[in-house]
């Protein structure tokens, strides 16, 4: 069976069978195209007997050995029961002979006491004729006196005899008297012979019932077993995966075999392994012939040696490069151009994995570099050879001396416009944080806006030119270390260094020009005073002061709390802090609603006082919850939005007022701010520098 796969060394296996069949493409095709061989003939049998097997039943060797042992139990068996049928019969003909004796001595003794007490002796003759025609009596004898009365043969040898005494009850005396005995004699060797007669009759009996019914057996076993196993046993030797045959059909003969049962059952799953086996040789076939496809196309050099460092096989660009024969299986350090390479030889010497072997020797005058990597291979912990590719990397050795260049004047470059961008954003840090810090943002919004939108710009194409010339320089080294680097990819990546670099240098200047004329503007700084104050007053004064804002929507926020609740702190920075959310509401939220509603709510916990501020308009999807707080984050640039809203409000809350704020909101439904602040402001805090939330 698997004729075509046996002849592709199935000892080898995994990768070694794809090599196996790549360097013995020959062999492969000799024993696929070679006619299949019957499975029964490799095991030493014709195809005679095999038809023998099929139309005989006493030629299968399953059903010879089966019907032996049946033979083998059933004789046992037999032999068993047999033996205890005779031994059950002899106990029974003994017990009839005992059984007969005491009959003699409780029935018959008293009357022939009687005949003899009587003195009739005629009489007496004849019931000893008469007894000694029972059954198991063969000689009976009485003794009186000088008289002796006998009837029948006396037995010679194999008997059993009993004397009982003959007793006479006389009635003057009250007595029984003892008048004589009498001999009582049964021949055992009738017994014997009956129940060895009766022994070989049941014996043979037996014997031929169970040839009988074994051949029987065997018949119905060769006709609904053998035929069918060796229609599969040949279907099987005959299989070739190379040229498949049609499924296996069994023969069913009514009345011995059914349809469906375990033997149908094997025979289905004999048809599905089969095919298997021949999508599996399809599989092998065609990676076969794609792995020799691509060792033919490819420009690295493969190689194979044995465990004493023969080549015993090279790829056909190897070959060619260095002009080896194959078929003399040389050793390496045999082969011109690599005996002198003492990196490899050190590599082979070891048996071991090895790579970034470097060596490098002159091809047709012109000097070459290689990589060469192996892979030892062992068979149960024994060496047996290396399997390894070599890759020329002479192109990649030439650009490295290049690219080592690009890259000090590239890391130089990044450097100083990284300085600049550095440099650049502190200042325009620092504008911002005055930006926040002014009591004019409002007046100054238009201004913020442009600004930060033209500043935004130049830095965000800067640092996706950062991006880009980082992502270059990366792949240009991951490439070169791996060896893997072409002309063309070096040359693309170069391309996009210098794109990058130019883009970089032009939009870091446009940046840094832009941060020197924002620092020109002059900003007023926050002057803020601390006091005690009514916080219901205070907002509704706000709420009063924002109305041309608000009636726009038009919208009239609502404020609910304490009326006498009051808190020592900075009410300016309470009031922006609440003005720019009802702004930003204003702005952004009410576009799409109908009923839009604003509510303010303001209560004590503990040493805080906590604000919550509602509204119903759009909310704010997921991913830009942590985004409104960053400085210059708007959804209407170019529509009158500065982005520092949120920001200022997040940096009030947590610098100034030493508070912290909480964000919820789900697209449609509003947002929801959460502000704790303390009740009593720290005396002894400093207003530092708001630094920007960015997350």
């Amino acid at each position: 069976m698997y004729q075509s796969l046996k002849s592709c060394n199935y000892t080898k296996i995994g990768a070694d069978y794809d090599w196996w069949c790549m360097n013995n493409p020959d062999e492969l095709r000799t024993d696929n195209n070679s006619p299949s061989t019957n499975g029964l003939e490799n095991d030493g049998h014709s195809s005679s007997s095999y038809s023998a097997r099929k139309n005989s039943p006493i030629y299968g060797k399953i059903g010879r050995r089966i019907i032996l042992i049946m033979i083998l139990l059933s004789s046992t068996i037999t032999l068993v029961t047999t033996v205890v049928q005779l031994y059950w019969d002899y106990e029974q003909q003994f017990n009839s002979v005992e059984q007969r004796h005491h009959e003699i001595k409780t029935i018959h003794a008293n009357l022939l006491a009687s005949s003899l007490w009587n003195f009739d002796l005629i009489l007496l003759q004849e019931r000893l004729d008469g007894l000694v025609h029972l059954p198991s009596i063969d000689y009976l004898q009485v003794n009186s006196g000088q008289y002796e009365f006998k009837a029948g043969e006396k037995v010679t040898a194999d008997y059993i005899s009993d004397t009982y005494p003959l007793m006479h009850y006389n009635a003057d005396t009250d007595k029984f008297e003892e008048i004589g005995s009498l001999y009582v004699e049964t021949n055992t060797r009738e017994i014997y012979d009956y129940l060895i007669h009766q022994f070989i009759v049941t014996l043979a009996l037996n014997a031929f019932k169970t040839a009988l019914v074994c051949y029987l057996i065997l018949i119905v076993f060769h006709r609904s077993i053998n035929r069918r196993i060796f229609s599969i046993a040949k279907y099987l030797g005959n299989y070739d995966p190379a040229r498949p045959s049609k499924p296996l059909v069994l023969r069913h003969q009514k009345y011995i075999t059914e349809k469906g049962d375990e033997l149908y059952w094997l025979g289905d799953e004999t048809n599905k392994i089969t095919a298997n086996v021949t999508q599996l040789y399809k599989n092998i076939k065609y990676q076969q012939d794609r792995l020799t496809d691509f060792t033919h196309v490819s420009s690295d050099w493969l190689w194979e040696t044995d465990e004493f460092g023969h080549l015993i096989y090279c790829s056909d660009i190897m070959l060619e490069a260095l002009n080896i024969d194959t078929s003399k299986k040389p050793l390496v350090s045999e082969v011109p151009m690599l005996s002198e390479t003492t990196k490899l030889a050190d590599c082979l010497a070891k048996h071991a994995d090895f790579s970034m072997c470097e060596e490098t020797f002159d091809i047709d005058g012109i000097t070459h570099h290689f990589m060469f990597q192996g892979m030892a291979r062992y068979i149960d912990d024994q060496f047996v050879g290396y399997r390894g590719t070599t890759i020329d990397i002479t192109e990649l050795k030439m650009a490295q001396l290049k690219l080592e260049e690009l890259n000090t004047g590239l890391e130089r470059t990044v450097a100083e416009r990284t300085l600049d961008l550095k440099q650049s954003m502190q200042k325009l840090q620092t504008a911002q944080d005055q930006l926040i810090e002014s009591e004019k943002l409002a007046a100054l919004g238009g201004l913020v806006a442009g600004v930060a939108h033209e500043v935004n710009t130049p830095l965000g194409i800067s640092v996706t030119a950062t991006s880009v010339v980082r992502d270059s320089v990366k792949e240009l080294n991951s490439a070169f270390e791996a060896q893997t680097l072409t002309t063309e990819q070096f040359a693309s990546l170069m391309g996009s260094l210098n794109e990058g670099v130019t883009m970089l240098e032009h939009n870091l200047d446009r940046a840094a020009k832009l941060v020197r004329d924002f620092k020109q503007t002059a900003v007023d700084q926050v002057s803020e005073s601390r006091s005690e104050f009514n916080i219901k007053q205070v907002l509704d004064a706000l709420i009063a002061s924002l109305h041309p804002e608000t009636r726009t929507v038009p919208v009239v926020p609502s404020v609910n709390g304490d009326e006498s609740l009051t808190m020592n702190s900075l009410p300016g920075v309470l009031t922006q802090i609440i003005s720019n959310l009802v702004l930003n509401s204003v702005i952004h939220a009410f576009k799409e609603q109908e009923e839009p509603c604003i509510s303010i709510e303001f209560y004590q916990k503990e040493s805080n006082i906590i604000f919550e501020y509602r509204d119903n308009g759009a909310g704010v999807e997921d991913t830009l919850h942590q985004k409104i707080f960053e400085p210059f984050f708007t959804s209407r640039r170019g529509r009158g939005g500065s982005g520092l809203g949120l920001n200022l409000v997040f940096n009030l809350v947590k610098q100034k007022l030493q508070g912290y704020l909480e964000f919820e909101s789900e697209l449609g439904h509003g947002v929801h701010f959460t502000i704790s602040i303390p009740r009593e402001l720290q005396m002894d805090i400093v207003n530092p520098v708001p630094n920007s939330k960015t997350g």
